[in-house]
């Protein structure tokens, strides 16, 4: 099992021998495993109240969190009639000298940034002393929040994660690093869809070049075990793949509920997740950016092949596009009724119904109905079985516009032993045009044939194949039956809910 030893503030590869939790040059530039103090550290986020003045446009609600960022506050927009979040900075910022023309540069340009992925700025400015974001309110929670309420499954994670990076995508193509991706800044609202949140907002409150240094507090930005280890050494360097480490260690958390620190194990040996998830964390924490994924296209290729089309889907759109009903009666291990329709979300394939009766995409069954169908008895478009009924039939008999059997086949073109249609071929072949040992056609008389094709006997062989022609419809409703009730089960639940919460009220 390969594992890692890690500096847990650098995140440099430790010695062998060592015995620290810190690498030797951490520990002689004094570092601790304390976060590090940032700008705002000690700011006190004003009541609501008192920014009525400030922001006579808005009417304040709350305050919804605060951080070494600033603080944020949920607001009406009164001329709009809309929710939105307003987003102060600490206000000791105000008094940098270069801080002015800092905002200028670079708060117009996430301004700028629209994508649906992406919190958006609706206003900007400075109101008073406060430096201020009017933004888009999402209504939902972020991703801590998620972590710390219930552990997300793979599925959940892979259908989180390459909507992280297409934001990031976008953002990366317009210059715009975020250098603080972390669960907190990635928010969801209440349809799945995430937005991430303060871009670039680190590169706005960081100081000027000839400030930063490694042991002074507030001078590096961004959530320690979160960073890249090139954030710590050369700040003024860092660029979209240090985005991407820090993507890494999220992704292993949303996988295994832990931060990958010291000696982390990978994540398939902590959860039951794809082993290709593991090469692609590793890669993304490589510690030498030349090293690590260079786009974070890389990554999300990486994770929908891995994913599959479904998680791409949003929630409404994969219920629609897949539906299962099993029967709970067996019969030699196998459900009586298997109906299974769609894609699989947890592979992104179609799904296979099995069972007494399987009726789907691809059903297996002893008597099996669907596009691709396997069975005793098969009917589909294309049908593999003893006795296969299908577009294209394949079997011991055969019944089909194309029919190959290994005993008797009719159909349009019939290809067996026995063979009766339009165009056939076989040992005995009955037909428009037939080619065989003794063949019957409209212009060619074979006596042994004539006696072969009585009929008698094949008027009844006719009516077995009619009435199992008939039996299609009948078996195909046996499987819309149990979906149908599904759902009228579901609208009376969802009626009883809604009946109780109005008398709650």
């Amino acid at each position: 099992m390969k594992t890692l030893r890690i500096c847990e503030f650098c995140h440099a590869e430790l010695p062998a021998d060592s015995t620290q939790r810190l690498c030797p040059k951490c520990l002689e530039a004094g570092a601790t495993l304390e976060p590090s103090p940032r700008p705002g550290a000690g700011f006190s986020p004003p009541h609501p109240l008192a920014l009525k003045s400030l922001f006579p446009q808005l009417e304040i609600l709350e305050l919804l969190g605060h951080g070494g960022m600033g603080a944020v506050y949920k607001a009406r927009q009164r001329g709009l009639d809309r929710m939105v979040a307003l987003k102060i900075l600490p206000p000791q910022i105000s008094t940098e000298p270069a801080f002015a023309e800092r905002f200028a540069r670079e708060a117009r340009a996430l301004a700028r940034l629209s994508h649906p992925n992406i919190v958006t700025v609706f206003d900007l400015g400075k109101s008073g002393s406060l430096y201020y974001f009017l933004m888009e309110f999402v209504d939902g929670v972020n991703l801590r929040q998620l972590l710390q309420t219930h552990r997300l499954t793979p599925r959940e994670t892979l259908g989180i994660v390459p909507q992280i990076c297409e934001a990031l995508e976008y953002a990366h193509g317009e210059g715009i690093v975020h250098r603080d991706i972390k669960p907190e800044n990635i928010l969801m609202d209440q349809k799945g869809r995430v937005k991430v949140a303060d871009f670039g907002l680190s590169k706005l409150l960081e100081p000027g070049p000839q400030d930063i240094q490694l042991t002074q507090s507030g001078q590096i930005l961004g959530t320690m075990h979160y960073m890249a280890p090139e954030q710590l050494e050369k700040p003024l360097e860092v660029d979209q793949r240090a985005d991407i480490y820090s993507l890494g260690v999220v992704l292993y958390e949303m996988l295994t509920g832990e931060l990958p620190l010291g000696r982390f194990e990978l994540p398939s040996k902590k959860a039951a997740v794809d082993p290709r998830l593991d090469e692609l964390v590793l890669h993304a924490m490589e510690r030498n950016p030349q090293r690590r994924c260079q786009r974070v296209s890389d990554v999300r290729l990486q994770l929908e092949a891995i994913a599959g089309v479904a998680s791409r889907l949003s929630p409404e759109v994969s219920r629609k596009l897949s539906y299962e009903y099993r029967s709970k009666t067996t019969l030699f291990g196998w459900p009586l009724l298997h109906v299974a329709s769609g894609v699989d979300p947890s592979t992104g394939r179609k799904r296979t119904a099995k069972g007494i009766i399987a009726v789907g995409c691809h059903p297996w069954g002893v008597i099996a109905f669907g596009d691709v169908a396997v069975g005793v008895i098969a009917c589909g478009i294309f049908g593999y079985g003893l006795i296969s009924i299908s577009v294209v039939a394949v079997g011991v008999v055969a019944c089909g516009s194309v029919a190959a059997a290994l005993m008797l086949a009719m159909g349009g073109v019939a290809v067996a032993p026995v063979a009766m249609g339009g165009l056939t071929f076989g040992w005995f072949a009955s037909g428009a045009m037939a080619w065989g040992k003794h063949a019957l056609t409209p212009t060619a008389y074979d006596p042994v044939a004539k006696e072969f094709f009585n009929p008698r006997v094949w008027k009844l062989v006719g009516w077995v194949f009619r009435a199992l022609i008939v039996a299609v419809p009948l078996f195909l409703a046996l499987g819309f039956v149990p979906k149908l009730m599904a759902r009228i089960s579901e609208r009376q639940r969802q009626k009883r809910f809604h009946e109780g919460k109005s008398k709650s009220v």
